[in-house]
């Protein structure tokens, strides 16, 4: 099991130019290691879709790596989403699915032990996918393997789906997602993009 925050300090410590698609969880507790241009809060545009919006992203700008921190129960909410990323399958696309197995935003109620998410991706053709063939799905279990994959993950050719069982003991903020135009306004921004007033 990692720790959520863990995984986030890595991802920041090692993160240059990529693209960062926070939903859920992410929104809160992200932003205390990073304030990056390019971190974007997809929460208010609909709760399950960040990874989509992701794919988006990796699909108009191919030159640059875009990493979606993806909820287990969001993924539950948009499983034909996994269809979508099999059959297009950008390879500058990494998903790391926090698996902590309950319904977080919500309550907390947990859902059946025996989804199996890595048979899920597979079965939706996320392995060896796309026009490239490069689709890989793995489970990472532990801070040191993910810190030891990371710089991988970061360059290697993808479309890569992680599975990355998550606990957390650590401060989580008070839900805070406003501005969204602002958000939208500063992405544009990062990405050299024209902003309209």
């Amino acid at each position: 099991m990692i720790e959520r925050m863990d995984l986030f300090r890595a991802v920041h410590s090692r993160r240059t130019n990529e693209i960062a698609v926070l939903t859920m969880s992410a929104t809160l507790q992200y932003p205390l290691v990073s304030d990056h241009e390019l971190d974007f809060d997809f929460l208010a545009f609909g709760m399950g879709h960040a990874g989509d919006f992701a794919m988006g992203l990796a699909l108009a700008r191919p030159e640059r790596k875009t990493i979606v921190f993806k909820g287990d129960g969001g993924q539950l909410m948009s499983l034909g989403s996994l269809v979508t990323l099999g059959r297009y399958a950008p390879g500058n696309l990494l998903v790391l699915l926090l698996e902590n197995r309950v319904y977080e935003q919500t309550g907390s109620q947990p859902f059946s032990a025996r989804v199996d998410f890595d048979t899920l991706a597979r079965g939706a053709g996320i392995q060896g996918g796309g026009t490239t063939g490069n689709g890989k799905i793995e489970r990472i279990e532990t801070i040191e393997t993910f810190d030891e994959a990371l710089p991988r993950l970061l360059t290697e050719e993808g479309p890569h789906f992680v599975i990355c069982p998550v606990e957390n003991h650590e401060y989580v903020p008070p839900t805070n997602h406003s501005e969204h135009a602002g958000r939208i306004r500063n992405l544009r921004k990062g990405l050299g993009l024209s902003v309209p007033d």
